[in-house]
């Protein structure tokens, strides 16, 4: 039995379609787990979900009435956890645990979630580490954390380890029993309402208008979202069309690339930034468009603009969502010019245009005014406009997502549980840029950067060797701030 709490909102719907027809996948945020002994992995891991279900009722929200115009979400009764923890042994070839990874999130991405009306849509992957050592010996994980973003965004996957790591860390207290199923009881925490209802979004007539010139409805959301703009011969936007989508049962595949860059790398950046008053999101954008244009350069393809597209959380201006799961992410945009030299040393006007990109975050999250996302209350049918955007060409060159530093004091020295290395990975995305820059850390260890993206929309027939070479260039630059 499920309980009916509210219609789906307006931009869990906009994420609903595209579930729907398997055109995006999933959130993923993974990071390292270490043990020490203790009870059996399984019994702690189901004890600690049943208190994150407790604390985040999106993790007990299924969704009704997918395919019609007016989805719905419900509170699920009575959960089973064997629906949604994996425990997998990866074979890493290259024994340092990146090949690990990498394949962790190639498989948690591709696997896609489904029958959202008979279950929550997230699941939790456990890879033991190193991969020869067993789930039942080995006392390092990788535990990755995949949802839907029809219900949370990236910093709901944050949420999730902390809750997680405290619950882990809590167990002796701990009221539930260590079997697999959970009765969701009356009483426990409300859903957060949707964004539109949860704060007010103004629109402003001028806001409203520009891009209402000369343009359809749809077409005026594509732009305002920051998924279209008029194009410039120069902008680089991957392949000229969009390859062809799957058959309609299938989930879009994602390529993955990631690296991880060293803390002294980071606090060197951080650095750099802080005397430069940019943020360190900005200066990837640039970092980014740079290794790319290079790249791009050695394969012929001579091209200096690109447009990052820069989601934001607007939590800020909701304080009864500070520590809520929900989708409350809007967006704006940055332009960048990436010149052909073979450089690896950033310039004033490199180092111009990240202050640039920081003061439209800046300017684009202090605000609930004018946000792209309040637009979605113009859009009438949010399936036929999905099917519209996935035939069209891309406007943007990449996004860069950055959920932010996971604190690990929560974790602290003597506990049974520590957390390490955070990293964020979203999905390939059919409506969107032709490849995402996912970030996120852990104070006092690495930069996590995960590149995905939709094979066949890079526009160049050596597509993983082309991301290997731009993170290779945006890890030099790094190293040379």
């Amino acid at each position: 039995m499920n309980t009916v709490v509210r219609p789906a909102g307006l931009n869990e719907r906009r994420c609903i379609s595209r579930d729907v027809l398997g055109v995006y996948g999933t959130l993923v945020m993974c990071a390292r787990y270490h043990q020490d002994g203790g009870a059996p992995l399984r019994d702690q891991i189901n004890k600690a979900l049943k208190s994150c279900i407790v604390e985040h009722p999106v993790l007990r929200t299924v969704i009704l009435d997918v395919e019609s115009g007016a989805p719905k979400l419900a509170q699920q009764n009575a959960l089973d956890l064997h629906d949604h923890v994996r425990y997998l042994e990866l074979n890493d070839t290259h024994g340092d645990g990146t090949h690990t990874l990498q394949a962790l999130l190639e498989h948690a991405h591709n696997d896609p979630l489904d029958q959202w009306h008979l279950r929550p849509a997230w699941r939790l992957y456990v890879v033991p580490i190193p991969s020869v050592a067993s789930v039942e010996t080995s006392t390092q994980f990788h535990l990755a954390f995949t949802y839907s973003h029809a219900l949370a965004d990236g910093f709901s996957g944050m949420l999730f380890h902390k809750t997680l790591l405290k619950a882990l860390n809590s167990l002796a207290g701990n009221a539930f029993d260590n079997e697999p199923g959970l009765e969701c009881l009356d009483g426990m925490k409300s859903l957060l309402p949707p964004l539109e209802h949860a704060a007010a979004l103004p629109i402003s007539w001028s806001f409203l208008l520009r891009p209402l010139v000369g343009e359809f409805l749809p077409r005026l959301l594509v732009r305002a979202l920051g998924l279209s703009s008029e194009k410039s011969s120069n902008l680089w936007t991957g392949a000229q069309e969009r390859p062809k989508l799957p058959p309609s049962s299938q989930l879009l595949h994602t390529a993955v690339r990631h690296r991880l860059i060293p803390n002294v790398l980071l606090e060197r950046a951080l650095a750099a930034c802080r005397s430069r008053q940019a943020r360190l999101t900005g200066l990837l954008a640039v970092v980014v468009a740079r290794a790319l244009s290079c790249a791009l350069q050695a394969r012929g393809i001579v091209k200096s603009e690109y447009r990052a597209n820069l989601p934001i959380d607007l939590r800020r201006h909701i304080p009864d969502a500070q520590n809520g799961m929900a989708n409350y992410a809007s967006a704006t945009y940055g332009m960048v010019t990436a010149l052909q030299e073979q450089r690896q040393i950033m310039i004033d006007s490199d180092w111009s245009m990240a202050q640039e990109l920081t003061n439209a975050l800046t300017k684009a999250s202090s605000t609930l005014a004018d946000q792209p996302v309040a637009l979605l209350k113009y859009l009438s049918n949010f399936r036929d406009w999905t099917l519209r955007q996935v035939s069209k060409p891309a406007d943007g060159s990449f996004e860069v997502s950055n959920a932010g530093a996971f604190d690990n004091a929560v974790s602290p020295s003597g506990a049974g549980w520590t957390l390490q290395d955070m990293v964020f990975s979203q999905s390939a995305n059919a409506l969107g840029d032709p490849f995402n820059v996912n970030v996120a850390s852990t104070k006092g260890g690495p930069l996590a950067i995960v590149l995905t993206w939709w094979p066949g929309m890079l526009g160049v027939d050596d597509e993983e060797k082309l991301m290997d070479e731009v993170c290779d260039g945006l890890e030099e630059q790094l190293a040379n701030l």
